[in-house]
């Protein structure tokens, strides 16, 4: 009897403070497929033609909870991977299995008259470029997942405390992230990435073989955003001290007399550092984007092939009596990364261009990439039928090994909550069949999609 009149007394207090406060519930459910299509080159057992490369339905659950000036806002994915469905195991929370959960926002707001602060897991989007990333380093990709239509799912939201002072003018925000969230990568068996970011010699390779940074205090990173809002343009400066988010890879070769008997794999995070800068001028109908940041002494990793010869050579020396060389595994550049874009809005059509460059001083042979990488995009949009149907056309280039991907996809809304869409992502290698190049490597990888989506 007592346990009951404690539990009605906690549902009219619950009941009170809902009514006392904005509640809101919404959320989604998406499905998307993905069709592999024929690639150029492919042999056999590479060809993923007829076979389905994705297969997935994810419901977001978004709850906002507002009174005066406070908030709160939660926004989870729940998914189900139909490809992982051959297992009898049902883990709801790893997403080792068919059933994945994802955390993407959980904070608390206060929004004052001149400050305001957000504490919790968030997203945060640094920059003006569109699908590049130039500043925008603050929160990691998630590198697992094949297509990422919307931002939020391309990203892992970081757990930090935001403090912001607003002006007339602009605002200053300030981060201070005590616990490192790395980039989530394509480790999962049956993942079709995991074979084109570790190589099919390297024998098992998982989560236990990184090594996180330690959990304390003197590893937490800071970050720090200005953002000025003028009448000609919009400005901003950002300033970032942490931690990579990808790890340096360290190859250990095995070696018998007959030659290499495996390959090893661990990897490490190492710190990091940027300043950049970005801006956003409208010029009538169009809008010129700039952004441009400076990494300097950024580690990269050495390239397999590089670390792997060093190893055969301490191998001879060792066998010879010598005292072996310490193996490189990574080493320290600066880099400057650019963008500068365009986009055009005439009579209803949207046309966006992009360049984009990225340049390491100091040489890059044993890191394996070229020193200048350069490249461009280019996508048109254009909405017909009163709104309900929209064409877009996207596609890059990457002027180095001269591979690109396209992008075409048309999007119907049946109604104000549902919509389907129809694309294709097309993966082309350079001409060099040496050098894939970077749009190159993921040709096994085009695909038909066709998904769904019902808003409420």
């Amino acid at each position: 009897m007592k346990k009951n009149f404690i539990l009605m007394l906690l549902a009219i207090a619950m009941q009170g403070i809902l009514f006392s406060q904005e509640v809101t519930f919404g959320g989604s459910l998406k499905t998307k497929n993905a069709l592999g299509l024929p690639a150029k080159d492919s042999g056999k057992d590479e060809d993923k033609r007829g076979k389905f490369v994705e297969a997935k339905t994810t419901f977001t659950a978004d709850l906002d909870v507002s009174k005066d000036d406070s908030s709160l806002k939660a926004e989870a994915d729940f998914t189900y991977d139909a490809l992982k469905a051959i297992s009898s195991s049902y883990d709801f929370v790893s997403g080792e299995q068919n059933f994945g959960i994802k955390l993407k926002e959980a904070y608390f707001d206060y929004n004052g008259s001149w400050w305001s602060m957000r504490i919790g897991r968030q997203i945060s989007s640094w920059g003006k470029a569109d699908g590049l990333t130039v500043c925008d380093i603050l929160c990691p990709k998630d590198l697992s997942a094949l297509l990422s239509e919307e931002y939020a799912d391309s990203r892992l939201g970081i757990d930090a405390a935001r403090l912001s002072f607003n002006w007339n003018w602009g605002t200053w925000d300030a981060y201070f992230i005590p616990i490192f969230t790395p980039a989530a990568l394509p480790l999962q068996d049956g993942n079709p990435l995991k074979e084109i970011l570790i190589p099919s010699t390297v024998q098992e390779f998982s989560d236990s073989d990184i090594e996180l940074p330690e959990r304390k205090i003197s590893n937490s990173e800071y970050g720090a955003k200005l953002s000025a809002y003028l009448p000609f343009a919009d400005f901003s400066l950002y300033g970032f001290y942490g931690w990579d988010d990808e790890p340096i890879l360290k190859y250990s070769a095995e070696f018998s007399g007959s030659g290499i008997d495996g390959i090893g794999l661990s990897a490490n995070y190492e710190r990091m550092a940027m300043v950049g800068a970005d801006a956003a001028i409208p010029i009538g109908e169009t809008v010129i984007r700039l952004e441009g940041a400076f990494f300097p002494k950024r580690y990269f990793s050495t390239s397999a092939e590089s670390q792997i010869e060093a190893q055969a050579v301490n191998a001879a020396k060792i066998a010879a009596g010598l005292e072996a060389d310490e193996v490189a595994t990574s080493v320290r550049r600066n880099q400057v990364t650019a963008l500068a874009g365009i986009d055009w809005m005439p009579y209803g059509w949207t046309f966006t261009a992009q360049y984009y460059a990225d340049y390491i001083f100091g040489g890059t042979e044993e890191i394996g990439r070229d020193e200048y990488i350069h490249l461009a995009t280019l996508s048109i949009e254009k909405s017909v039928f009163n709104d309900t149907l929209t064409l877009s056309l996207s596609g890059i280039v990457e002027f180095n090994d001269w591979s690109c991907a396209i992008q075409p996809k048309a999007e119907y809304s049946v109604s104000d909550q549902i919509s389907l869409n129809l694309g294709m992502n097309y993966f082309l290698p350079g001409p060099d069949k040496e050098k894939p190049g970077t749009y190159g490597q993921y040709k096994n990888l085009s695909c038909i999609t066709v998904g769904g989506k019902f808003s409420f």
